[in-house]
């Protein structure tokens, strides 16, 4: 692949293990277990590590990957192997109803509303910056499982400019950006 990107954005499909907890009882009072599976195929760590992005992206390049809190430690071994350095938290998504009101569920430890993408680069990014006033805190309305704000990518653009940008793990192509998923069509071959 001759084509360099110099953003890649990416949902990777984190897995929870066999299940991830539900705040719903079952009909006998115990706990419901809803599969991650049932919404999309997840990866382990190692077959994340494995995609060849370092093959893909320009020499200066930003990588925003989301992730949740409980798999930090994971994202930056994908981080480190895609050729990267965590900088910063680009993004924080504050979930809200459509209502207005803040999405609550039960995490492990404490009540979960909000999920984070995660700023990497490459070379010398820093200096691929056209705007600085680009807004970390995104607040807007939970969709269907996973789907994240259309917004975001916005604000990658805003922040970085039209360069050349791939979406990984995409759902549904957005004009501007080539893709890669197994759940998207013209999904580009990732060498």
């Amino acid at each position: 692949m001759s084509k360099k990107y110099e953003i890649i954005y990416a949902d990777p499909a984190w897995s929870f293990g066999d299940r991830l907890r539900s705040s719903k009882k079952k009909a006998d009072g115990k706990m419901d277990y809803r599969e991650l599976e049932r919404h999309y195929e997840t990866m382990s760590i190692k077959e994340m590590c494995e995609i060849p992005v370092k093959n893909i992206t320009a020499d200066n390049s930003v990588l925003f990957m989301w992730t949740t809190d409980a798999h930090l430690e994971e994202a930056m071994k994908v981080i480190n192997a895609w050729g990267f350095k965590y900088k910063t938290i680009g993004f924080l998504w504050n979930k809200k109803t459509n209502k207005g009101n803040q999405v609550c569920f039960m995490g492990k430890w404490t009540m979960k509303g909000s999920e984070i993408c995660l700023l990497a680069t490459k070379g010398k990014a820093h200096s691929m910056i056209e705007k600085h006033n680009v807004r970390q805190l995104v607040e807007a309305e939970r969709q269907k499982h996973s789907k994240k704000p259309d917004e975001v990518r916005n604000r990658i653009v805003e922040l970085l400019g039209d360069r050349p940008r791939l979406e990984m793990f995409c759902r549904d192509a957005k004009k501007g950006w080539d893709v890669w998923g197994n759940e998207v069509e013209n999904s580009i071959p990732l060498e």
